[in-house]
C-alpha cells in the first residue's frame, strides 16, 4: 500500500526537529562541563567499549575526519582519554577513558539522564519502547552510511 503524499517528508521533517530539539538540550547540559555533543559520543563509546579507533568512532559518530582529530585531541589534552599502539596494527592507536574521562562521562551521564527524562515525560514506557523499535528497525532497513 503506498504512503500518503507527503508523509515520508512529514517524518523527514519531525525526525529532523526532533533530533535538533534533543541535541540542544543536551549541549546545554553538557556545556557546564565544557563538553559538546561530540565529545559526549566518543565518550560514550569509549565506555561502551573500553577501547576503539578514531576509525571506529568516525563510522559510529557520523563524524567527518577532521572533526574527529580535533574532538580526540580536546579530550586528550583535558587528560580524558589515551592514545596507545595497537596491538593488531601498529599504524593504529587504540583509544581508551582515562579515570578523569570516566569521571566527567559518569557526571555528563546524570545530565543526558535528566534530560532524557525532561524530553520524553509525556510517554509511558509502552510509548518508549515502540519508538525504540521503530527507530531501530528504521536504521536497520536504512543501513548504517544512508
Amino acid at each position: 500500500m503506498p504512503d500518503p503524499p507527503g508523509v515520508t517528508m512529514r517524518l523527514g521533517l519531525l525526525l529532523r526537529q526532533s533530533h535538533r530539539r534533543a541535541a540542544g538540550a543536551l549541549a546545554d547540559v553538557l556545556s557546564e562541563l565544557d563538553l559538546t555533543n561530540r565529545h559526549f559520543g566518543v565518550l560514550l563509546i569509549l565506555d561502551r567499549d573500553g577501547v576503539s579507533t578514531q576509525r571506529d568512532l568516525i563510522r559510529e559518530t557520523g563524524s567527518d575526519k577532521a572533526g574527529m582529530v580535533r574532538t580526540v585531541e580536546e579530550l586528550e589534552k583535558r587528560g580524558y582519554l589515551t592514545r596507545s599502539t595497537s596491538a593488531f596494527d601498529r599504524r593504529v592507536a587504540d583509544l581508551t577513558l582515562t579515570e578523569p574521562g570516566q569521571a566527567v562521562f559518569d557526571q555528563a551521564r546524570r545530565g543526558a539522564a535528566k534530560t532524557a527524562e525532561a524530553l520524553f515525560n509525556t510517554f509511558d514506557q509502552e510509548e518508549l519502547a515502540a519508538l525504540e523499535d521503530l527507530l531501530t528497525r528504521f536504521l536497520a532497513a536504512t543501513g548504517p552510511d544512508e
